[in-house]
């Protein structure tokens, strides 16, 4: 017997009609089931320009392009991440002239510079890589801030945890990168 028809991630058609349904149990999830975490643990979305490195600060030429990282990290013996929410504040002078997904996403709701709310398969990691903004200085700036913020609509920015933790939450601090282009 075959693999039944209604079960087939490939059907347009079938995973379209289910939009509805997984924005409603995403919606649910960020307003309803999640629980703030314990103060004995923490999360962070840092911005960083090197994954391994983990530098903060770049120097570079105007209309030069460089990469800046999104990541989420977590302290606690569990290490498990499934949502991220944040605003990226991106100061006058800097311009995002591109931005890479590096996880598998399920469903964003908005965007990275208005707001954005990203939920995406469970990652057992204590540090996940989520985003790669690049981004070009249009005019001269010293020492600009790249900024984490919360999303505008939520009001939240932190990270989430996956099911086996009952969808925790962590608020995160501001995060920032500093640019200084000449």
């Amino acid at each position: 017997m075959g693999a039944d028809p209604r079960l087939d991630p490939y059907d347009a058609e079938l995973n379209m009609n289910r939009i509805p349904q997984i924005l409603a149990c995403c919606l649910a999830l960020s307003v309803a089931v999640p629980v703030m975490a314990q103060d004995t643990e923490t999360a962070r979305l840092v911005l960083v320009g090197d994954l391994e490195s983990r530098s903060t600060v770049v120097e570079t030429s105007v209309m030069k392009p460089f990469d800046v990282y999104l990541v989420a990290e977590r302290d606690s013996d569990a290490s498990q991440i499934s949502t991220v929410a944040f605003t990226l504040g991106i100061p006058e002078g800097l311009l995002v002239v591109g931005e890479e997904v590096l996880v598998k996403s399920l469903i964003a709701l908005g965007t990275p510079k208005s707001g954005l709310n990203l939920a995406f398969h469970c990652i057992e990691a204590k540090r996940v890589p989520v985003f790669r903004f690049r981004l070009v200085a249009t005019q001269s700036v010293e020492a600009v801030k790249l900024r984490v913020l919360p999303d505008t609509r939520t009001e939240f920015r932190g990270v989430v945890s996956c099911r086996d933790e009952n969808y925790v939450k962590w608020e995160a601090d501001e995060s920032s990168f500093t640019v200084t282009a000449r």
